[in-house]
């Protein structure tokens, strides 16, 4: 699953790529698990970005707007045009005749202060240190903007593509990609989980099921062996690959390692079965339709 985070101040235009994001993600056949969110505001974000790193977690995936009015306008005026909004953002940008407006953070400068560095109070604290994932996965940021003028400094930070609005659906699928596909390439890098004063190197393609038992995470391998940790699965599961998906909330599977789906259940090819939960039945589904039509 991918946490998407769309970030724009005009709320009809947030609303609008939102749910061209969604419509993209839910086609059956090649779509993607994602739980989308939006915000009107870069306080808002940064606030909801942190809960996540609260919990270990992150968003996948940043579209974000680039030239932001005043934080502190209300949702009354939502209902401004495109037309209007584009004018304040040239106000914004120092265009006006006065050339005394004040200045607010834009798009650039608010992923250079949030992903460039990670906070300090993000580093893993040594007496904590068994109940740390070790890596934050990196942030993939999708520039949107109707300002064709910062294609260049975007490259201030790191980013995956450059969108002007309007946006097609062809560019936006094509940048989505981009970032899935990015992500899915930092998932199946190997992770380091720390027990004790030991630290394992585990590979997500060698993982057969993850199991959580009272405080204990079970990792078992392919090869039969049986890692303990005191990770959380919520922790782990931002970090693995497509493949590896939540059917429990006490287990996730590979379902590179499934020999046959029962509806509400996994056979797991050594015979162990894994339960899915009922909330989590059609989502498992899916997710097992997607994988095996493109396995195939």
């Amino acid at each position: 699953m991918y946490r998407i985070a769309v970030v724009d101040d005009v709320p009809t235009q947030c609303d609008a790529l939102a749910n061209a994001i969604d419509g993209i993600c839910a086609a059956r056949n090649d779509g993607y698990d994602v739980e989308i969110s939006r915000f009107n505001t870069i306080a808002d974000f940064e606030q909801a970005l942190l809960s996540l790193r609260e919990q270990d977690d992150t968003f996948d995936i940043v579209f974000m707007d680039i030239v932001f009015g005043d934080s502190t306008v209300d949702s009354d005026t939502s209902s401004a045009s495109i037309a209007d909004h584009n004018e304040a953002d040239a106000d914004e940008t120092g265009n006006s005749e006065t050339g005394n407006t004040t200045h607010h953070e834009n798009g650039i400068e608010a992923v250079a202060r949030l992903f460039g560095t990670r906070p300090q109070d993000e580093q893993n604290d040594q007496d904590n240190q068994d109940d740390q994932d070790a890596l934050e996965l990196p942030t993939q940021v999708v520039y949107v903007t109707g300002h064709a003028e910062y294609c260049t400094k975007v490259y201030d930070t790191d980013h995956v593509s450059f969108l002007l609005k309007p946006v097609g659906r062809t560019e936006l699928r094509a940048a989505l990609k981009k970032a899935i596909d990015r992500c899915e390439t930092y998932r199946s890098n190997p992770i380091r989980v720390h027990m004790g004063k030991m630290e394992y190197v585990v590979w997500p393609q060698h993982i057969q099921y993850m199991e959580r038992t009272a405080r204990t995470l079970l990792i078992h391998y392919d090869d039969g062996r049986v890692l303990r940790s005191y990770l959380k699965l919520r922790s782990l599961e931002p970090m693995m690959p497509n493949y590896l998906i939540r059917c429990h909330a006490s287990y996730m599977v590979n379902l590179y390692a499934v020999a046959a789906f029962a509806g509400t259940d996994f056979v797991m090819c050594d015979g162990v079965r894994i339960p899915i939960s009922q909330r989590r039945r059609h989502k498992t589904a899916l997710s097992f339709e997607r994988f095996t039509r493109s396995a195939r």
